[in-house]
């Protein structure tokens, strides 16, 4: 994935997440695992059957740069899939802000 679509300590500082005291390389990596879950499950939701069934296959051999390669190549969408959900992400850490300072 591209870094501009990660989640980083700059954008948590915007949307008034606390971090002061807070073991923040994990918690971004939770949120960064998360967006790419979602990210991922939009890209399925995206494909037809033999799509999907192409990609599971390269998935299985472990290639990762294939899939990269296929992904780019059969999901014209990415950029903006991947800027919706990062931006639904952060809207969300954003509404509920306030409990997470008090919990994370």
């Amino acid at each position: 994935m591209n870094s501009s679509q990660l989640i980083t300590r700059e954008d948590l500082e915007e949307i008034a997440i606390d971090l002061t005291g807070k073991d923040v390389d994990a918690f971004l990596t939770h949120l960064n695992e998360t967006l790419e879950e979602r990210i991922g499950l939009e890209i399925t939701e995206s494909l037809d059957d033999e799509q999907l069934e192409e990609l599971v296959e390269l998935q299985k051999n472990g290639d990762d740069e294939a899939v990269g390669t296929w992904i780019d190549q059969n999901v014209p969408q990415l950029k903006e899939i991947a800027e919706d959900e990062r931006d639904i992400l952060l809207g969300e850490l954003a509404e509920n802000a306030n409990d997470i300072n008090e919990t994370v």
